[in-house]
């Protein structure tokens, strides 16, 4: 009778009840117990103890978080904007997240938002997502009530002022890990007629956030250098 395959039997089943005992033990218990009391919320913890797990050459998904910075996105994309990413290093392939795979959300109310956009970022195979996201401030108007009053109001007397923040964030589809934020502001002010002033500033909003976004993307490729340069192993 060979005894090799007893021994090796015997070996195994050791082996397994150590493995066994010392992810059991107290020790480890009490290792993982002080780790999760480190931090107040599960979220929290899992947050900070998310690791980069991009592989290289990346896949990037572009996902916006709302109507009007969606609208930007597409027509920056019909204008080539995006094709200039196509020649940075490591970067395979750039895909627009449609809102066909996930819905519309609000920054800052819902907690699972990233989640669903990495989902599908997931769904598109993408190692990253690109989350775009625009917050737009205007003064209230000004009415000037002497040249009201002389103009009749024939006469610009509104005044409007908006700065727009076009932000982005990109974070690991798998792990959630963040690679870094962007932000870039434009201002834009002017004088229109209290009637009608509301179209006027409506198209200047619109304009500056577009402005905001193209200044974010010509960023970009400065700071996806960085991303490779410290994450490519």
């Amino acid at each position: 009778m060979n005894p090799t395959p007893i021994l090796l039997s015997i070996a195994a089943a050791l082996l397994a009840s150590s493995c066994a005992s010392y992810v059991n033990s107290p020790a480890v218990a009490r290792s993982l117990e002080t780790k999760r009391a480190a931090f107040s919320d599960p979220l929290i913890a899992r947050a900070f103890n998310a690791r980069p797990a991009i592989r290289f050459p990346a896949t990037i998904a572009v996902a916006s978080n709302s109507r009007d910075t969606r609208n930007h996105l597409r027509a920056m994309s019909a204008h080539g904007t995006l094709d200039t990413w196509s020649s940075l290093p490591q970067l395979a392939r750039i895909v627009i997240v449609s809102p066909v795979l996930t819905e519309e959300y609000r920054s800052g109310t819902d907690p699972k938002a990233d989640l669903r956009l990495r989902e599908a970022a997931a769904k598109l195979h993408a190692d990253a997502v690109l989350i775009l996201a625009t917050e737009t401030q205007a003064t209230d108007g000004r009415i000037v009530a002497p040249l009201t009053e002389l103009s009749l109001g024939l006469l610009p007397n509104k005044r409007y002022e908006l700065i727009s923040t076009a932000l982005a964030a990109l974070v690991d589809t798998r792990t959630g890990y963040i690679y870094g934020t962007i932000e870039k502001s434009r201002a834009r002010s002017g004088i229109t007629m209290a009637w009608g002033g509301d179209e006027v500033i409506q198209r200047a909003r619109s304009k500056v956030e577009r402005d905001a976004m193209e200044k974010l993307f010509a960023d970009f490729p400065a700071f996806w250098r960085g991303v490779v340069d410290k994450h490519r192993r």
